[in-house]
């Protein structure tokens, strides 16, 4: 009897021994292929996706497509949402320095399609710009790798790198019979972006105004914005505020709660939030004394994410009067998630509503006044001709400087009356 149980043990062992053997042969040749190397992390996703995510999500569901795809990137493919997504080591790096305000590369930002970075503004100054990129550009490959073969995350890592090295970018410019295929060969630099540019301005019936552009909402932007109002405060020549918002890609949600409290008073709503299973949260403004001046906001069809969050409150507000086009209407809040071993995933964790309680998705804050030339930015996507959009942007100017005008014309009436 004690035989049979040890004869029992050792064939248990032994069956243990060569499944292990089995097992290790079927990892590795998976591991060679590139598939199952994450897999520690994707347990870690798995769980973070079915706690966190805005959407009711099956675990089930999730594990088989790990299983299918054999990486997380792949897995997380199958919810449809281009902003969960897996970020490894030095991803989440290039994460980093985006939201910091500096980073080595090449002075650009982009609004990622499908297959493409669409470039939204070319940095002034820096290399792009004097390489001869321009608004409206569609990179498709870097280094001769195509776009529909990584990631953004992994794209943004391709193009940053160590300073004085080139980089190799193919870009289409326009479409039909005026596409392009352009190869560019840019150098980088040492960017230091600046979020918050504020220039002081004249026209003859205002006087002096306030012009400032921000153009992404970075950790350093609500310091920026603060220090520039303080000097608006003291220029009591100082009569309107214009604030550009065109082309701002959105950013750090905490940057945009911030930077809408610099306008609005204390405690005002600034957006409703709505997690999974949980009631609805406000998110309100914090406590900032600036002068109130007559004020005009800029939007157009690449303001995105924080940038519709503050134009939103703004207007449902009534602070200030937007003119320009629709925004892009991105009604999602991501948040990051570290993993084990420096790498992160970004996660779709609720929708929002404006501050007035509006729902923007796929429809855009809607501006006050439209302000557009019809067909300009079909013609700098399709043709490459940035003539009309920059015409269309000297109009919205035009109109923000129409409008303070008349604000202001219309104060003076009253206290005379």
């Amino acid at each position: 009897m004690a035989k049979n149980s040890r004869f029992r043990f050792l064939w248990i062992i032994v069956v243990f021994l060569v499944s292990m053997c089995f097992l290790g042969w079927w990892w590795q040749g998976n591991a060679r292929a590139g598939k199952y190397r994450d897999l520690l992390s994707a347990f870690y996703v798995i769980s973070i996706v079915k706690v966190n995510y805005y959407q009711p999500v099956s675990m089930v569901n999730l594990m088989k497509m790990y299983w299918e795809k054999g990486q997380i990137s792949g897995m997380l493919q199958s919810l449809h949402d281009p902003y969960t997504r897996f970020l490894d080591r030095a991803q989440y790096s290039e994460l980093k320095k985006d939201t910091s305000g500096s980073f080595a590369g090449i002075g650009i930002f982009f609004i990622v399609k499908e297959g493409e970075l669409l470039i939204s503004k070319v940095v002034a100054g820096s290399p792009s710009e004097k390489a001869g990129l321009q608004e409206g550009d569609r990179i498709i490959a870097i280094q001769k790798v195509s776009l529909r073969k990584i990631s953004a995350d992994a794209a943004i890592a391709k193009i940053r790198g160590k300073i004085g090295t080139p980089v190799t970018l193919l870009i289409v410019r326009g479409e039909g019979d005026k596409r392009q295929e352009l190869v560019f060969q840019v150098k980088r630099e040492n960017i230091t972006v600046p979020t918050v540019e504020m220039n002081i301005k004249t026209d003859p019936f205002l006087g002096k105004y306030a012009f400032i552009k921000i153009t992404q909402f970075a950790e350093t932007t609500p310091v920026d914005l603060e220090n520039d109002l303080r000097k608006i405060d003291k220029m009591i020549d100082c009569r309107a505020l214009v604030l550009d918002l065109r082309a701002n890609p959105g950013g750090s949600l905490d940057a945009a709660i911030k930077v809408a409290s610099e306008f609005i008073p204390e405690n005002t709503p600034i957006i409703h939030v709505k997690r999974r299973n949980m009631p609805w949260q406000v998110l309100s403004s914090e406590y900032f004394v600036h002068r109130h001046l007559p004020m005009v906001v800029l939007v157009n069809s690449w303001s995105a994410s924080a940038s519709e969050i503050v134009s939103g409150a703004l207007k449902d507000q009534k602070r200030a009067i937007l003119v320009g086009t629709h925004t892009f209407g991105k009604d999602l809040i991501q948040e990051i998630k570290e993993l084990p071993g420096g790498s992160a995933m970004t996660i779709t964790i609720a929708s929002y509503l404006t501050s007035g309680k509006v729902n923007i998705h796929k429809k855009g804050v809607q501006p006050d006044m439209v302000v557009e030339i019809p067909g300009a930015l079909d013609r700098l996507l399709k043709h490459g001709d940035t003539g009309l959009f920059k015409k269309m942007n000297e109009l919205q100017e035009a109109a923000a400087l129409k409008i303070l005008r008349e604000r202001i014309l219309q104060h003076q009436n009253k206290l005379a009356s």
